[in-house]
């Protein structure tokens, strides 16, 4: 072949190969452009919004593990079922930061029912039989409670439901089940939830389990806003009493300075 043409046909390949080269950057330039735009979009969205067609709220504050929702109004009645002392409320700011201590913290009530948070509330990863005698004992003292308890690093949970000391529904799972009492519920089902039977072997390795068991995790918020309350929309609601009460008691400037 004549040189001259085969000195054409390289330099025609280079510039293609370069002009291939160039496009690639561009389209990886842009595709990281918009991964990073929508990690930034992601950052102030819930993973949780799209399951419940509005957005849920977004808190500063971290939401507790574990919690109760009480169907009672009564705080003053559910303080002494509770073996809280007169006059050791706390807002629930303060509950939203302490919540990790062996303590017990009251919400007002909302919608009919009231949150109960703290350390205090036993861990079903640690002794489901004292669960279990804690929310029954409770149950028949105040009627209608429900349990929830969410760990997002080790994916262990649980939610239990009792009326009148009679558990209707429960669930519980760390690295196995732990409890499993009564028939699965709608709510359960439409929400996607996996309950393993007692002994059941699960996905993924170890006491984390797998994608079932994570998705059960992140999900229980949205089984409490079903039955009772969401954490985050309630507490979100609370909070915005608290800043009201602020402002009516010290005046305009207290919100500015919260």
């Amino acid at each position: 072949m004549n040189p001259t043409v085969m000195h054409g046909l390289a330099i025609g390949l280079l510039v293609s190969f370069g002009m291939v080269i160039g496009i690639a950057i561009v389209f990886a330039t842009l595709y990281r452009r918009h991964l990073r735009a929508l990690r930034l979009t992601q950052r102030w969205m819930d993973p949780l919004t799209p399951l419940v067609g509005s957005s849920r709220s977004v808190l500063t504050l971290p939401l507790p593990n574990r919690w109760l929702a009480i169907r009672s109004s009564n705080t003053a009645f559910l303080r002494e079922m509770l073996h809280i002392e007169p006059g050791e409320g706390s807002p629930w700011s303060e509950a939203l930061v302490r919540f990790r201590e062996r303590v017990i913290f009251i919400s007002p009530p909302w919608r009919g029912w009231s949150l109960v948070v703290g350390a205090a509330i036993p861990d079903p990863a640690a002794d489901i039989d004292q669960l279990y005698r804690f929310l029954s004992r409770l149950s028949r003292e105040v009627g209608e409670v429900q349990f929830f308890s969410a760990d997002r690093v080790l994916n262990h949970h649980a939610w239990a439901w009792l009326r009148e000391g009679n558990v209707v529904r429960a669930y519980a799972w760390a690295g196995e089940t732990l409890w499993s009492q009564g028939d699965w519920t709608l709510d359960e089902r439409l929400l996607g939830l996996t309950c393993h039977d007692y002994g059941e072997a699960v996905e993924g390795p170890g006491i984390c389990g797998g994608p079932s068991e994570q998705q059960n995790a992140e999900r229980v918020a949205l089984l409490a806003r079903r039955w009772s309350l969401d954490p985050a929309e309630a507490s979100a609601y609370f909070l915005a009493l608290e800043a009201s009460s602020r402002v009516r008691r010290e005046g305009p400037d207290a919100a500015d300075g919260a």
